[in-house]
C-alpha cells in the first residue's frame, strides 16, 4: 500500500439527495421530437458545489421526446454557443444532435480537488450522461445510493459499502447503489487523470 494513501468516507444519504435532486431539475415537461433542454445542464452543475468548468466553456443540452420516453444528450461547448438543431449535425440513426466544436462535459470539468470534488464528479457525469432521460431509458436513475447493506442483500466478503475516495497517485472513487428494479447491488468504481475518469466502471457484486 502507497505511504501517501488516504481513504476518505462520505454519507450515502448525502449522495443520494443530491443524485435525488438532479434528476428532479432535468425532469420537466418538452415538445415532442429534439429541440434544446428546456432546463441548462448549468443549473445542475451549481448543485455540485465542489465543481466547476474551465474557463471558456459551458455545458448545452438536447432532448429528445416521443410519448412518455425520453432521452438527452449534454454537450461542453465554447461560452455563448448553443446551436439550434438544424445547425448540428446528427450522430447516429436516433438523430443525437451534436453542436461544432462540442466535446463530452468530462473534457472540461473541473473541481477544488478536495476529496469530495472526485465523488462529486462521479455522480456528476453519470447524471449528464443519463440528462434528459425519461421512461425505458432510464438506467442510472434507477439506482439509489448506499452505505450499508440493505436488509435481505448481501455483498462479497471484504466489499467496504462506504463511499469513498481514496487519494494515491491518481484519485479513486468507490460507491454502492441498489438497482431498485433489479434489486441488485452495483459497485462504481472510477480512476480519475484530472476531472476525467480514466476508467469507469459500474458493474454487479
Amino acid at each position: 500500500m502507497s505511504r501517501n494513501r488516504k481513504i476518505f468516507y462520505f454519507p450515502g444519504k448525502k449522495l443520494q439527495k443530491l443524485h435525488m435532486e438532479t434528476e428532479d431539475l432535468w425532469r420537466v415537461s418538452a415538445e415532442e421530437g429534439w429541440q434544446k433542454s428546456p432546463v441548462s445542464p448549468m443549473e445542475v452543475l451549481r448543485l455540485f458545489d465542489r465543481l466547476s468548468l474551465k474557463e471558456g466553456f459551458e455545458l448545452v443540452a438536447y432532448v429528445f421526446r416521443s410519448g412518455l420516453r425520453g432521452r438527452g444528450v449534454v454537450w461542453a461547448v465554447p461560452e455563448g454557443h448553443f446551436p439550434e438543431i438544424r445547425e448540428c449535425e446528427r450522430l447516429d440513426s436516433a438523430g443525437t444532435p451534436r453542436p461544432k466544436s462540442a466535446v463530452s462535459p468530462s473534457m472540461v470539468l473541473d473541481g477544488d480537488g478536495s476529496p469530495e470534488s472526485y465523488i462529486q464528479a462521479s455522480l456528476f457525469l453519470r447524471e449528464m450522461e443519463e440528462f434528459g432521460a425519461l421512461w425505458d431509458e432510464l438506467e442510472w436513475g434507477l439506482h439509489e445510493i448506499i452505505d450499508g447493506v440493505p436488509e435481505g442483500y448481501g455483498i462479497p466478503e471484504g466489499v467496504d459499502p462506504r463511499p469513498k475516495v481514496i487519494l494515491e497517485e491518481r484519485p479513486v472513487t468507490e460507491f454502492l447503489t441498489v438497482q431498485l428494479l433489479e434489486r441488485r447491488i452495483y459497485r462504481h468504481f472510477d480512476v480519475f487523470e484530472g476531472y476525467s475518469p480514466a476508467v469507469q466502471v459500474d458493474e454487479r457484486v
